[in-house]
Parts: structure tokens; C-alpha cells; sequence
């Protein structure tokens, strides 16, 4: 099981997750939890080769769209200390909008410094995206750990790409949980071994995902999954959004629902 994260340890990373922008909590993870979640996450990356430009990197391998593909990062989707300090700042009808791996090999470059959520028109603002990174393996300054720009989430200037930063060092096994619009960047790997990185990033839950989840995966396999998941993965409402027929989505996703739907049917 996942490390049980004290509440005063928890507040302090609250209270850096807003103030600076971003936190660390170490040692999440246990070594057999970090070596299931390698074995299967290589086997998604075996066939997968490298980017294709600068910006998502020459050396740098990613996989999308993994909850379509396995079941083995659930109970990392809905760790309870992660989605404390999601929540905290999102609010509690956070959703997943992204699931990705960033395996950073040997002589990549660093990744240009940006926001991921500038699409929005003005800043500083309240907290639209929070992104998390699992650390399964070591995250060192020479290896390509993350670069932040401590702060930046709270600065209305454009992105400086030559704004010094710090890299965010970690042993595997911890997770860094950063405010999507601190300026951050992915590091160049000056070593010969890759670094590992699993990223699942949150939003509002009335913000369009960036990975479309209802697309990504079959209804029915969603309609098997526990609850709390099914309601990360963005089957839920926020208040007046997400509605299907004026039905709950994860009511209105069972196949003799949607028939009655498309038939124009009562309820």
C-alpha cells in the first residue's frame, strides 16, 4: 500500500502548492508498487519510440491514453494525499485531464519552459490545472528532473524562457504535485540511464479535458470501474455540466439507458 501521508505533512504541502506553486511528497510509492507499475508501464513502452520535435523530445519516449490500456495506475489515479492537495486547489469535482509517461533517456535536451493551462486570457488566476508527476525512478538534476519556476503562478508576465530554475529533485517512489501555471519545463537527461516519469494531470471539472476520456475509453469498461474512478476520468457532474438527457452521465452510459435516449424514450 501507498505511504499514509500525516495531516500535518499534508497541510505544509498545501500551503507550498499555493504559495510557491508547487510541492514534493516523498516516498509514496513502496518498491513493489513501483516495480508493478514499471513492468506493466515498459511493456506499454516497448514498441513506442521517440518524439518527434523539440517540444515533446527527440529522446524522450510518451505513451497516452493509458487508462484505456491498463489497470495498474488506479489506485495511483485516486491516492487520497494527491487528491487532498488536488481538491485543495480545484476543488472537489477535479477531474483527470491527462495520463501520460515521460521516459527521458540519455542526451536529451531540455524542454522549453511553458504553462499548461495558457489558455487562458489573463494571470495570475485561480488554479484551472494541477499536474502531478510519479517519480519511478530517481529524479536528479543530471537525469532530467522537472525545472519549476518557483512562484511564477502568481506572475503576469509572459513566459521568460531564460528565467533560471530549480530542478525537482526526488527519489522514486515520491510525487510532485505543481499549479499548471507555474512556468516548468522537463529536464536534458546528461546521463546514460532514462528517467521515468508518470504524468496524471487534473482540472477543473468544468474545463474540457485535454484527453478526451470519453472517446478513449469503451463505455463498458467504464461502466466496470470503481466509482471513484469512473468520476475522475470526468463521468460526473459540476453543478449544471456534464449532464447527458438530464440523466447522471454514469447512469445514462448503461446500454439499455443510451438505447431509450437515442429512441427518444422517457426515463
Amino acid at each position: 500500500m501507498a505511504r499514509a501521508v500525516p495531516a500535518a505533512e499534508l497541510a505544509n504541502h498545501e500551503g507550498a502548492l499555493a504559495r510557491d506553486g508547487f510541492a514534493i511528497i516523498k516516498n509514496l510509492l513502496q518498491d513493489d508498487e513501483i516495480g508493478a507499475v514499471r513492468t506493466e508501464l515498459d511493456r506499454l513502452h516497448a514498441a513506442c519510440g521517440f518524439g518527434g520535435n523539440e517540444f515533446t523530445g527527440l529522446r524522450t519516449k510518451r505513451v497516452f491514453n493509458l487508462f484505456a490500456k491498463t489497470r495498474v495506475l488506479d489506485p495511483l489515479l485516486i491516492n487520497p494525499a494527491v487528491l487532498r492537495l488536488v481538491r485543495s486547489a480545484l476543488g472537489p469535482e477535479a477531474q483527470l485531464s491527462i495520463a501520460s509517461t515521460m521516459e527521458i533517456h540519455g542526451e536529451e535536451t531540455a524542454q522549453a519552459l511553458h504553462q499548461d493551462d495558457a489558455y487562458h486570457p489573463s494571470a495570475p488566476h485561480p488554479p484551472l490545472v494541477i499536474n502531478t508527476i510519479w517519480a519511478l525512478t530517481d529524479f536528479t538534476h543530471q537525469n532530467g528532473a522537472t525545472r519549476l519556476v518557483p512562484r511564477s503562478h502568481l506572475r503576469q508576465d509572459p513566459v521568460d524562457l531564460r528565467e533560471p530554475t530549480i530542478p525537482a529533485e526526488m527519489p522514486r517512489g515520491s510525487v510532485l504535485v505543481w499549479n499548471g501555471a507555474v512556468w516548468h519545463g522537463g529536464g536534458a537527461n546528461r546521463t546514460d540511464a532514462p528517467r521515468f516519469g508518470l504524468s496524471l494531470n487534473y482540472c477543473c471539472g468544468w474545463i474540457r479535458q485535454q484527453e478526451n476520456q470519453y472517446l478513449s475509453l469503451d463505455p463498458t469498461l467504464v461502466s466496470s470501474l470503481p466509482e471513484d474512478v469512473q468520476k475522475l476520468l470526468g463521468y460526473d457532474i459540476c453543478q449544471f455540466v456534464g449532464w447527458v438527457d438530464g440523466r447522471h452521465p454514469m447512469r445514462a452510459i448503461l446500454p439499455e439507458v443510451r438505447a431509450r435516449i437515442h429512441a427518444g424514450q422517457g426515463r
